[in-house]
């Protein structure tokens, strides 16, 4: 049975690389090859199947290490290319986040992008956490998870900008105040039975409610846009 042989040019040529290509892999003894008498390389048909490999895997961005560990079959091609999907999707997040802060810069204060930067998600959550209690303290927590924003890592600008708006909100003492005094009339006149259906009750929520900070409006659709939620509409 006939061997195919190949010369190095040839190789080239079929697998759509270099001969400088060929030959580098060829010394790392990524594609085996013989010498005829006259010392030139020569490859056989596996050859090719093995360059195309190679070429794929280089293009992905896979180091020369890896590709041998799976030529030589001490890795599966699998195993490397799950491996190599979970780091590419870390560093498309990493890149997103620097695209949006990048984004949100042309449209804030450097020091408003500082704060932005220097915030851990801990930090972030510790912020929230200090507003909500300080302000709704003795209110159904189930309030507090709706009024918690939580920024994603790979947050689009507009949810940069949103956080970034939050901060400004939660650390303004005039809307804690007017917050803490909205909580305080409601606990007042809801009592023991928050729910109950009495009409006059519920009058006099929806007139507290209008006497509340025109800000706290703002603050929710705030929280919808960092969260992904659906804003909510006013009914008029």
């Amino acid at each position: 049975m006939m061997v195919m042989d190949h010369s190095i040019g040839a190789l080239a040529r079929i697998a759509g690389v270099s001969v400088k290509s060929v030959r580098h892999y060829s010394d790392l003894g990524l594609l085996p090859s013989r010498r005829t008498s006259a010392g030139h390389r020569r490859y056989d048909a596996s050859a090719v199947a093995r360059l195309r490999l190679i070429r794929t895997l280089r293009a992905l961005d896979l180091d020369l290490p890896t590709i041998s560990a799976v030529l030589r079959q001490e890795r599966s091609l699998a195993e490397v290319a799950a491996t190599h999907a979970d780091a590419l999707a870390i560093q498309l997040r990493t890149l997103q986040r620097q695209h949006a802060l990048l984004t949100v810069l042309a449209q804030h204060p450097l020091e408003d992008l500082h704060l932005m930067t220097d915030q851990s998600e801990q930090d972030r959550r510790a912020l929230i956490t200090d507003f909500l209690d300080a302000t709704l303290h003795g209110i159904d927590p189930a309030i507090h998870r709706n009024l918690t924003p939580v920024l994603p890592e790979d947050a689009t600008p507009a949810q940069v900008s949103a956080w970034l708006e939050v901060t400004a909100l939660i650390t303004d003492e005039s809307f804690r105040t007017s917050i803490r005094r909205l909580a305080t009339g409601y606990l007042a006149l809801a009592g023991d039975d928050p729910l109950r259906p009495d009409p006059e009750y519920r009058r006099s929520l929806i007139a507290l409610r209008r006497t509340a900070d025109p800000r706290l409006d703002r603050y929710i659709e705030l929280v919808a846009v960092i969260n992904g939620w659906t804003p909510l509409r006013n009914a008029g």
